[in-house]
């Protein structure tokens, strides 16, 4: 038996890793009916180009009540260094949510998306990003369990999935 790691990666080993985090959205607006099938396509879309251009650092997908309290989240951070990583597969994400639960994804850069010039980011935003507004969210789920239960990888690119309950 032969093994073989890599430390590099492509544009295809991103889009590769992409689609599990892609799967778990669906997965998540489906189950929950807050986010319909054409808004999933537009995110994914966008998203997927922020990640292609290696200005994705995370994802954090989280179900909050009406009042502001955090249900349930999943937290996808992007390593380029995983090609020693086994590769998942995508689901078991299956949140209970009520009609007035919200969902929502919050994304976070990389230091390459901040090295780019005001202008170049306005541009991109433009493009890929119409629509979108600044969080205020600190990445800090307080006292939720945290699980890391997830790896997407291709390549040297991978996604390492944690959940927060």
């Amino acid at each position: 038996m032969t093994t073989t790691f890599t430390d590099t990666f492509n544009r295809d080993d991103i889009r590769r890793v992409y689609a599990s985090f892609a799967a778990d959205y669906k997965i998540v607006a489906e189950w929950t009916r807050l986010h319909d099938a054409k808004f999933v396509g537009r995110t994914i879309a966008e998203v997927k180009a922020i990640a292609e251009e290696q200005y994705l650092a995370a994802v954090h997908l989280q179900l909050q009540s009406s009042t502001g309290k955090m249900k349930k989240a999943a937290v996808y951070r992007v390593s380029t260094d995983a090609g020693r990583w086994s590769c998942d597969r995508p689901g078991d994400l299956y949140w209970d949510a009520v009609d007035s639960d919200r969902l929502q994804l919050i994304v976070y850069f990389t230091s390459k998306w901040f090295g780019l010039t005001a202008a170049a980011r306005e541009a991109f935003a433009a493009e890929h990003m119409a629509g979108w507004g600044k969080s205020g969210f600190d990445g800090n789920y307080g006292s939720m369990v945290a699980a890391s239960d997830r790896r997407f990888a291709s390549g040297a690119y991978g996604m390492e999935r944690t959940r927060y309950e």
